[in-house]
């Protein structure tokens, strides 16, 4: 079994390792500014986790918890390790842990994203048919489409618009 610590702090041992694998893991548009990824930490709904193999750091993963769901914003394996399991591994505990999961995959425009879709979906996640964009990360860019998938079963209309509205106004910080 894989074990995991929680990151409450920029002080604590293991943000600066997490934080370097989030820096290399996603593009700049879908990264936090770095007063933002600090001031998380602050809320009671997120969750920032290091997990590791033993004595080995392993990967990431940033979630945010709403009573009957949770949210995944960011999940990353160390890039020396990746295929080797460890994202299964990693995502399949987590979801042991949660009663609803919903995250965000990049449109289905690369072979990248194909496969992508397809881990999860061997997984159980489900894909969900709204249209969906999430908030922008930085003021100068603009929203950015993104699909809904929800583990283990799809979301409701009414599932949904309540993500939405806790994505934007609690994830987010926005009215």
């Amino acid at each position: 079994m894989l074990t995991v610590k929680r990151i409450t702090s920029p002080d604590g041992p293991w943000f600066s390792p997490v934080d370097a694998l989030y820096e290399s893991a996603f593009p700049w548009h879908e990264k936090r500014e770095p007063e933002a990824k600090v001031s998380a930490l602050s809320s009671p709904n997120y969750t920032l986790q290091a997990w590791f193999d033993g004595e080995q750091f392993i990967g990431m993963i940033a979630s945010w918890s709403f009573g009957d769901y949770t949210y995944i914003e960011h999940l990353a394996v160390n890039g020396e390790l990746r295929a080797q399991g460890y994202g299964k591994r990693m995502l399949s505990q987590f979801l042991q842990m949660q009663p609803l999961t919903i995250l965000e995959i990049d449109p289905l425009t690369t072979d990248i994203a194909q496969k992508r879709l397809r881990f999860y979906q061997k997984l159980g996640f489900h894909e969900n048919g709204f249209n969906h964009y999430h908030p922008t990360y930085h003021i100068d860019i603009s929203d950015h489409e993104l699909i809904v998938l929800s583990y283990p079963h799809a979301i409701s209309s009414d599932q949904y618009q309540r993500f939405n509205t806790d994505l934007s106004s609690v994830v987010m910080g926005r009215d």
